[in-house]
Formats: structure tokens, sequence, C-alpha cells
């Protein structure tokens, strides 16, 4: 958000300095034969007048028209939103209940629209849900209410609506952001969904035990097709939805967020196939894991989601735990120990890893059912209140909570650039 004011401030520079190079000029052509014309300081109350006749044009130039690609270094991608707001505030100042209903009514429509129309589009998606995040946030700032004004200037304050108490269209913006947050999500899950389990899963990323599958398994899966899918394949992935949030001024948090929900994902969907698979359940697979998870673990940790990632790379703990437990001692004096470690995992999905490990070879004996039994009497002894769940739910999501971001913009120094065909506002 900060990179978003400051590339507002960087536009709104450089369309004031075209302004006064323009008037500089019109000045010296006219000079010879008119008197010097002096225009007096003019204060700008930061707002866009509009005809209520021009109101789906309106909403046309700022929803409909925009293309994310005109959105740079010079025009930052929370733009819309801004306008679109000092919109609101001329409707607040002329006490027109109609029209800004009308105004709301016709932005949510339309935002609606073109989402539905790029579904798809990880770009036109991270667009949307940076600009809804920023309406919320100008509503909240500019509300009047003591907790979103502390860090408001006089300006600033002078500047909150005055009429209206549009605190439940908050609402109704989150809820679209919301829906546009589980699109997101829902691209970033089929996108992954076709490269989890190669990568992750069955991957050999350590070639020393590559060929160390139990006997009676090694022929298994030797006709499938080989899969080209590694952990690099997911990290390419998940570094291009990061650079995408970014460009497109998604709230920090709210980036997180998606990353929390990716890396649940990942997990939850790595872990339920291992336990659909008995010929993976042994101790060189659960290398292989381990190994191919630490790539993804690397990169939360470089990528400055910040507070440190270590929340979101806990969500891989189910799958690594797994992991570990395939490599761990499995005799009578482990079981307070396997209890304690793989607290992530569900009593039934340690039961069940249990049951389907296979010794790496003749020389490893087989887990005695009489071991499993005692873990699982361990188990639910210790964890009497736990859901008897053996499957992850791979859909679910973190609910999206839009954190406030006070904005240092000043509303009535943004010009309106001239890609976006605003000819029938005028700034007041």
């Amino acid at each position: 958000m900060d990179e978003d004011n400051r590339k507002l401030k960087k536009a709104v520079a450089q369309l004031a300095q075209r302004s006064q190079l323009q008037a500089d000029s019109t000045a010296q052509i006219s000079g010879d034969s008119l008197a010097e014309v002096r225009y007096k300081e003019r204060s700008w109350l930061g707002m866009l007048e509009f005809d209520r006749a021009d109101l789906q044009s309106l909403v046309a130039e700022l929803v409909l028209n925009p293309r994310v690609e005109q959105f740079n270094d010079f025009l930052p991608s929370t733009l819309p939103a801004f306008l679109l707001f000092m919109c609101i505030r001329y409707t607040d100042y002329r006490n027109d209940e109609s029209l800004v209903k009308s105004l709301m009514a016709s932005a949510t429509k339309a935002i609606k629209r073109v989402v539905k129309g790029f579904i798809t589009n990880m770009d036109y998606l991270s667009f949307w849900l940076a600009n809804l995040c920023q309406v919320v946030n100008c509503l909240r700032q500019y509300s009047g209410e003591k907790q979103y004004s502390d860090q408001n200037t006089h300006k600033q304050n002078e500047q909150c609506l005055m009429n209206f108490d549009l605190s439940d269209y908050i609402n109704v913006f989150h809820d679209i952001a919301f829906w546009v947050y589980e699109s997101i999500l829902q691209f970033i899950r089929n996108e992954l969904s076709t490269v989890v389990v190669p990568a992750i899963v069955d991957n050999e990323g350590i070639p020393s035990i590559s060929d160390s599958r139990p006997s009676g398994m090694r022929g298994r899966g030797a006709s499938q097709p080989a899969k080209k899918s590694s952990p690099d394949t997911v990290v390419r992935l998940m570094t291009g939805y990061l650079r995408t949030l970014n460009a497109r001024g998604v709230p920090e948090d709210v980036a997180r967020l998606i990353f929390r929900s990716m890396s649940y994902y990942i997990s939850a969907t790595s872990l339920n196939n291992l336990l659909l698979r008995k010929e993976l359940c042994h101790w060189s697979r659960g290398m292989q894991i381990r190994y191919n998870l630490s790539h993804v673990e690397e990169f939360l940790r470089e990528s400055r989601l910040s507070p440190p990632s270590s929340q979101t790379q806990e969500l891989l703990e189910p799958i690594i735990q797994a992991s570990q437990l395939l490599q761990a001692r499995k005799t009578d004096s482990d079981i307070n120990d396997i209890c304690l470690m793989y607290n992530k995992l569900t009593t039934q999905q340690i039961v069940k890893i249990l049951s389907s490990y296979t010794p790496q070879n003749e020389y490893e004996e087989k887990i005695p059912q009489s071991f499993i039994q005692k873990v699982q009497d361990h188990l639910k002894k210790h964890r009497s209140k736990e859901e008897p769940t053996i499957m992850m739910n791979v859909d679910y999501v973190f609910p999206l909570s839009i954190p406030f971001v006070h904005s240092p913009l000043k509303l009535e120094e943004i010009l309106i650039p001239e890609c976006i065909n605003l000819t029938f506002v005028k700034k007041i």
C-alpha cells in the first residue's frame, strides 16, 4: 500500500508539471496581444462533479473500460478507487441521497460484471481486489470515526463525509472483495492442482535414494509417463502470484492470507494423496517429500511476507510431520515422542500412516499391529476432544479481513490522467 501511495504522488506531480507546461506555452503564445492574466490561488475540495445523466458513462470509464496494462509506475493500480471515492464525496457534498445510491449500485454492479468477465485472469482479479480494498479504506478514513481518522491531516478531516453514513456500503464492498479473493484462490488452486502431487509427493529430488523403494513395489509406476513437475515448478508459480499481487497493490495482509490458503492447499493435497497411496509409505519417500517441501519453505522465508512468514510456513506442518513420521523410529520406547511430536496430524492420520508403512528392505521389520494399537490408545487418551478426521479439506479458505491502511494521499492533488476519459467530469 505504501508503494501505491508513492506511485500516486509521483503521478500527481508529473501531471501537475505537464499542466503547468501547457499553461506556460499558452501564455507565451498569447503574450504579445493580451495583458498578463493572473489566476487567483484556488482551494480544491478533492471532489469530482458530475451530472446524473453522465452516471453510466462515469462508471464505464472508472470500472468497465480501464485496462490493467495501463497502470504501471506512472499510474498506480488503485487510482480508480480514489477517483470513485472523489465522486462519492461529491454526492455527499450535494446531500443527494438518490444520487449516492445510484452511484453505489451502478459501481458495484459494474465491478461484479468486469470481474466475471476476467474470472480466470489473475492480473485483473488482483487489480480489482486492490481497488475494492482501497474503496473500503477510503470510506473508513473519511467516515469521521475517530479510530480511522487519528492519522488524518486537518485538511483530510475537513474532507470527511458530512451528510451520509456509508458504513453499510463498507460491508457491500467488503463482500465483493471476499468474492474476488475467493476467485483468486480458486484460480491458484486450479493451477496448483496439476503440479502439487508430482512436485511434492512423487518428485525424487535426492538421486541417491531414488531407487530405494521397498522390494515388491519397485515395478509400480514404471509404465506411468514421467512427471516433469518439480518443487521449482511450484516455487515458480508462487513467485508469479506474489509478483502480481504486489504489482497491483493488494494490501500486504491480504496477500499474506492468500499465501496462507495456498500453503494450506499444498499441505492438504499432498497429505491426502500420501494417505491414499500405501506404496509411498516408507522412509525413503519421507526423505524425498521433506526435501521437496524445503524448496517451498525457503521461498516463504525469502518472500518478505512480514510479519515473519512462519505463520504461513506452519500450515505446511501436516505434510512435513507425515514425512518425518515415515523416517522416525517406531519402537515401544518411541510411542510418547510420536504422540507429542506429530501434533499437527490427527489420530486417524497417524494410525493410517503407521498401518500403511512398508519396510524398506528385508532388514527392516514390519510394524507390529500391537505397536499401532498402543499408539492409538495413547493418542485417544491424550486427545479426547479431537475430531475424528483423516482427510483434509482442500477447499478450506481463510476468511478475508481487510486491514485498515491510512492513506496520506491528498485528494485535492489527484489529477485525472488522459487515458481515463472523464472529460465530462469537473474537479472542484
